[in-house]
């Protein structure tokens, strides 16, 4: 029985077969054209990312660059202050040791005068110390201790400002 359906229906089953063979053939060949359209497409929006990225990758790098210089700049100028003011707290301790050993000589001198006025007076030590000499011994700890704090006021000031001015440069550079 089915033979005699093929011999009588096979060149209906020959045209069925051939459409179908040249159908899937079709669609085979157009998916692949489609296929290679868009692995094309996908490629060239790759490439572009790729230059994008790269360019992106450049432009940081230099902006990078001009904001490291402008803080090594002020990074320099911020150690020429802090140089001149541990100059100038060099300065002004050799100006107070001056000043101190006058103080002393003259606190020697009173106290040697002081002495030789309660020399007379009954139970008056030699080993006592004078109020002149306090005096000088106070006034020196306090000059002392004055330019440290000078000293580390102006040190924090010069690095404070140079923080300050770092941060304004890059803070400008982002409202760019």
């Amino acid at each position: 029985m089915i033979l005699a359906l093929l011999q009588r229906y096979w060149l209906n089953f020959a045209v069925i077969i051939l459409l179908g063979v040249v159908f899937t053939s079709g669609s085979l060949m157009g998916a692949k054209r489609t296929e290679a359209a868009w692995k094309l497409k996908w490629a060239e929006r790759d490439e572009a990312d790729a230059k994008a990225h790269s360019q992106r990758l450049l432009e940081a790098r230099i902006e990078e660059q001009r904001r490291q210089g402008e803080i090594d700049e002020i990074r320099q100028q911020a150690n020429q202050q802090i140089s001149a003011v541990q100059q100038d707290a060099d300065r002004a301790h050799a100006a107070s040791r001056g000043l101190h050993q006058h103080a002393d000589r003259l606190a020697r001198k009173l106290a040697e005068r002081e002495r030789a006025c309660a020399a007379g007076t009954a139970g008056a030590g030699q080993t006592k110390t004078s109020g002149s000499e306090l005096l000088a011994e106070l006034f020196r700890s306090a000059d002392q201790r004055a330019g440290e704090m000078a000293r580390a006021a102006d040190e924090a000031r010069a690095r404070g400002l140079a923080c300050q001015a770092a941060y304004n440069t890059i803070q400008s550079a982002e409202i760019k």
